[in-house]
């Protein structure tokens, strides 16, 4: 069978050419601080495929390019991150990729900060059908596409009005009903109680309309909140109650809920932090997507599975749901061991009865060994539970991964990485058994 180029880019052109917009903007005398990784790796799967039945061992060539900048002129910022991965699978079984990853932002602040423009780009890759395995042909390119403007006032001198608008452009490369716009705007309240508190009331509006109006998904949805902000020495809160209401446009009627968003940091001594958060709230994949942009970006050979494959579990699609998600962690930094722990437990109920609510527990833990300062064992675990309310499917997914990293000079790095993973279901066919190793060289500046 012919091998085929696969051109998944036309998400990735979009990125780029917003990147390179925000990049040709003159902020300032400040110069750009760039660093950046080029490398090269090697991959042997026994289950590329990642089937229950007939596994096939093959290679993967990979060359990758990651980078990160910052930029502060005189009324701008610019913040970036992201890369670029080519793939090539020996065989026939799957075809050539390229998979792009970016989060990028820059505001500009005009009229003494009164007025802030801003742009806002999240690229990442997530799976097709998140019924099926993470293989590489269930990978797609999502982005989301953000600008807007702010308009701050200060009635006093602990009190400022602000009033946002934003617009929003969502694109799959495969889901086309994900694709459509996103019209927001918020006007918020806030009071400064103390140097280290804060308190604000927010009233907001949307709308989304998707491209494909035969899908009946499009809808309103207002908001409307109360947030208390307060960071001291050793602990960070941010806090949000409020009520949603949402007008699903193909349907009678509308559902309304609760909005409660917690986030708690503690920092229990120099070494260790507790993190606990708490989401009940309405959602979708493109707010979903901007809320784990943190683990966009991530290098791909230096911290690759299981943190890919617990996190590249979103549904894209142009669904609203109301979730229900706790999530908890206790990481330690040492001299020479760090360590992390953290459990969470997510439900999601669709407001479209048609489709499938699902809900998942689990666990995942790393710990890194310095050995040496030039030589660093990484060891990730991680479990989870998935389920769903109206048909008989339950998945129990284990994955664990083993690093040792070579440093050699401060550019130059090495590292041998070791990967197992496997999901056991209930449903023929749909359980796999994965081993891997994967070899890679890296230069970084």
């Amino acid at each position: 069978m012919a091998r085929e180029r696969r051109h998944p880019m036309g998400t990735a052109r979009r990125s780029a050419l917003c990147l390179a917009l925000l990049s040709a903007i003159p902020l300032g005398a400040d110069a750009a601080k760039i660093n950046y990784s080029v490398g090269g790796y090697v991959e042997h799967s026994d289950n590329i495929g990642l089937t229950e039945s007939n596994p096939e061992k093959a290679e993967t060539l990979g060359a990758l390019f990651d980078f990160d900048m910052n930029q502060t002129g005189k009324n701008t910022n610019l913040t970036a991150r992201g890369g670029f991965e080519y793939l090539y699978y020996t065989g026939d079984t799957f075809d050539d990729d390229i998979r792009a990853t970016l989060v990028g932002h820059l505001d500009w602040n005009t009229m003494q900060d009164r007025l802030q423009f801003l742009v806002e780009d999240y690229l990442n890759y997530e799976p097709i059908d998140v019924l099926a395995a993470n293989a590489p042909d269930n990978q797609q390119q999502v982005n989301v596409f953000l600008a807007g403007a702010t308009l701050n006032l200060r009635p006093g001198a602990a009190t400022r009005t602000r009033l946002d608008i934003r617009y929003n452009n969502y694109y799959a490369e495969e889901t086309e009903e994900f694709n459509g716009d996103r019209y927001n705007a918020a006007f918020t309240l806030w009071q400064d109680t103390s140097q280290t508190t804060r308190m604000a009331g927010t009233i907001e509006a949307s709308q989304v309309e998707y491209d494909q109006p035969n899908l009946g998904a499009d809808y309103r949805r207002l908001d409307t909140y109360a947030t208390l902000n307060r960071n001291l020495a050793n602990f960070d809160l941010n806090l949000r109650l409020g009520y949603s209401w949402v007008e699903l446009l193909s349907f009678d009627g509308e559902q309304s809920s609760p909005l409660v968003r917690g986030v708690l940091t503690w920092r229990a001594s120099p070494r260790s932090t507790f993190n606990g958060a708490l989401y009940y709230q309405f959602s979708d994949a493109a707010q979903e997507l901007i809320t784990r942009s943190d683990d966009i970006g991530s290098p791909t050979v230096v911290a690759p599975p299981p943190s890919d494959q617990a996190a590249n579990d979103l549904l894209i699609g142009p669904d609203i749901y109301k979730q229900r998600r706790v999530e908890f962690d206790y990481r330690f930094t040492g001299e020479r061991y760090d360590f992390a722990i953290g459990p969470y437990y997510e439900n999601n109920e669709y407001l479209d009865p048609t489709v499938e609510s699902e809900g998942s527990y689990g666990v995942g833990m790393g710990a890194t060994w310095r050995i040496q300062p030039m030589l660093h064992l990484t060891c990730l675990l991680s479990r989870s539970y998935r389920d769903f309310d109206t048909f008989d499917r339950d998945d129990d997914d284990f994955a664990a991964y083993l690093s040792l990293i070579k440093i050699f000079t401060r550019n130059w790095s090495a590292s041998i990485d070791l990967r197992h993973q496997e999901r056991n279901s209930n449903v023929p066919e749909a359980s796999y058994d994965e081993n891997a190793a994967i070899f890679s060289v890296r230069y970084t500046r």
